[in-house]
């Protein structure tokens, strides 16, 4: 009997300590930031007054695994760009969420969501004003941090709000600059 309770005792000891050396090489979850908690819960109003896209980091990494290596991209200046001579900036996307608004209710509604960030404060929820344009009645805003762009376009009428985990403002000017033609909606 002894035995039987000793190999119980030793082998419960075994299952603890191998359990817990498993654990640290298990893969931790990334926490969101505070704007991917707030974007995540914005799309929950429920207005047939606001149109709602999610691009989820699966659907990425579908669309850019059809784009081969030697495809090459439209490029602004009329030229093109192919994938081996110009880094991919789209490569640390993890996300992309697309609101637009097709009333004056669903107007309402995003824009009060969106209230701090169009009173053209420098910083909100971690994210730095990037740019701000006002031209021919329609506001742009671009929001900021160093793992996500917001841009909003406000014209008083519609409001069109894009919001990127993954991509940098950095990536984003790359991106123009390199001249891809890539349509995020804004």
């Amino acid at each position: 009997m002894k035995r039987y309770f000793f190999t119980a005792i030793v082998s419960l000891m075994l299952f603890a300590v191998s359990f817990a050396n498993g654990t640290e090489n298990l893969p931790q979850t990334k926490s969101k930031s505070e704007i991917e908690v707030y974007m995540q819960n914005l799309s929950k109003i429920k207005s047939s007054e606001i149109n709602y896209a999610y691009i989820s980091t699966a659907m990425f990494k579908q669309m850019f695994a059809m784009v081969g290596a030697n495809v090459s991209l439209g490029v602004k200046s009329g030229g093109n760009v192919s994938l081996e001579t110009f880094p991919n900036p789209l490569a640390s996307i993890k996300s992309m969420r697309r609101f637009a608004t097709t009333g004056s209710k669903g107007y309402k509604l995003l824009h009060g969501a969106l209230y701090g960030f169009l009173q053209e404060n420098e910083s909100v929820m971690g994210m730095e004003l990037m740019a701000l344009n006002r031209e021919d009645g329609t506001l742009r805003v671009i929001y900021s941090d160093s793992a996500s762009l917001l841009v909003i376009n406000d014209d008083g009428d519609e409001l069109a709000v894009v919001f990127i985990a993954g991509l940098s403002y950095e990536n984003f000017i790359i991106m123009s600059d390199g001249g891809f033609d890539f349509d995020f909606g804004f």
